[in-house]
């Protein structure tokens, strides 16, 4: 008799362990926090914009508690009845980390219509929560007569490498049929939230339409190591402004 109330007491045991431990997996999911997801970018310099046939900038600061799984964004008219893109992540650099900055561009097709559109940003845990971010979007239609800028070279023998303190090789052709009024390169750390801005307007730019731009900035000095992106702007007399972007360009201390 004993050994049957002992077995009996042992089972119980057993499954009120299996029911604490059940609950404190349930209070510890519900525990971590759900994903927080915030796009600081949505075109550049959070202009909202975007022009068909060209691409989308994207960039912003995520955290999740549950460690990321997967992101997903689309960009659909502003009725919903149609979509113009659809991306997921789900390897890569962003899975399976806490804390990360979002920087993507996304192609624009050549064939969306100008209008109001609403990009959708979604970030999911591994936990299965996510949080999602909306943002308005405006698509604007290619003027075929705005600057268009192709790099040459980003370093030396187009490297993308470059010195603290020491000049940077850059190249770029620059196309402008209302003639370039200025020319702008900033360069970019996100992860170190670093920019500086070198704004050129000599008389050898402004006032062309078609120019090889061939300059050796100098980094500053308290930039710091790590990896930048450049945006690099042309403007020109009608007030069009185009920019593109040379992407993982390591600048290290020697």
């Amino acid at each position: 008799m004993k050994k049957i109330l002992f077995l009996a007491a042992s089972v119980l045991f057993c499954v009120f362990s299996l029911v604490l431990s059940s609950c404190s997996d349930d209070d510890d999911s519900k525990s971590v926090a759900k994903p927080v997801a915030t796009l600081a970018e949505v075109g550049e310099e959070n202009s909202k914009e975007a022009i068909a046939g060209k691409d989308l900038h994207l960039e912003g600061d995520l955290l999740a508690e549950g460690l990321i799984a997967r992101i997903d964004v689309t960009i659909a008219t502003a009725d919903g009845k149609t979509t113009i893109v659809q991306k997921s992540y789900t390897d890569g650099k962003y899975i399976g980390v806490r804390n990360t900055t979002f920087h993507e561009h996304l192609d624009i097709p050549a064939d969306a219509a100008p209008g109001a559109y609403k990009v959708t940003f979604v970030v999911t845990d591994k936990l299965g929560q996510s949080t999602t971010f909306t943002s308005d979007l405006t698509i604007k239609a290619l003027d075929k007569t705005a600057p268009t800028i192709t790099f040459k070279e980003v370093g030396e023998n187009d490297s993308h490498k470059a010195v603290i303190g020491q000049k940077m090789h850059l190249e770029a052709q620059i196309e402008a049929p209302h003639k370039i009024a200025k020319i702008e390169v900033e360069f970019h750390n996100t992860a170190a939230g670093y920019e500086h801005v070198f704004t050129y307007t000599d008389e050898k730019y402004v006032g062309e339409t078609s120019v090889l731009f061939h300059e050796h900035p100098q980094i500053p000095a308290d930039a710091p190591a790590g990896e930048y992106h450049i945006h690099f702007t042309v403007t020109d007399a009608a007030g069009n402004a185009t920019t593109e972007e040379a992407e993982g360009i390591q600048i290290t201390k020697e």
